[in-house]
């Protein structure tokens, strides 16, 4: 006799996820992410994270809701940096990418 059931090991309601993509690892192997703070500059985070739920990390401590993470263009930005917030490209209406220039 065999039975197949679903186990809801517990929910998290204030459950932070964010893309794998998201995250680096510094020198030491820690994770880290970078976030857009105040005045639009660029700050970098150490991460606790506490599994991979699909393509997503759920991060137990280091962010907060309402944090900017970066997804795209990590390789070309630093803590400090002055930056410009753009929707990810997923979420484009024309399917435009940074620095494309339209033409008429």
């Amino acid at each position: 006799m065999f039975v197949r059931a679903v186990v809801k090991e517990g929910v998290h309601e204030q459950a932070l996820l964010i893309p794998q993509q998201a995250v680096s690892r510094d020198p030491k192997g820690n994770p880290v992410a970078l976030i857009v703070g105040a005045e639009e500059k660029v700050q970098q985070r150490a991460l606790t994270l506490d599994r991979a739920v699909g393509n997503q990390w759920l991060v137990s401590s280091g962010l907060a809701s309402g944090d900017r993470v970066i997804v795209e263009g990590m390789q070309k930005v630093r803590p400090g940096a002055a930056v410009k917030v753009a929707p990810p490209e997923a979420a484009r209406k024309d399917g435009a990418k940074p620095g494309d220039a339209k033409s008429n």
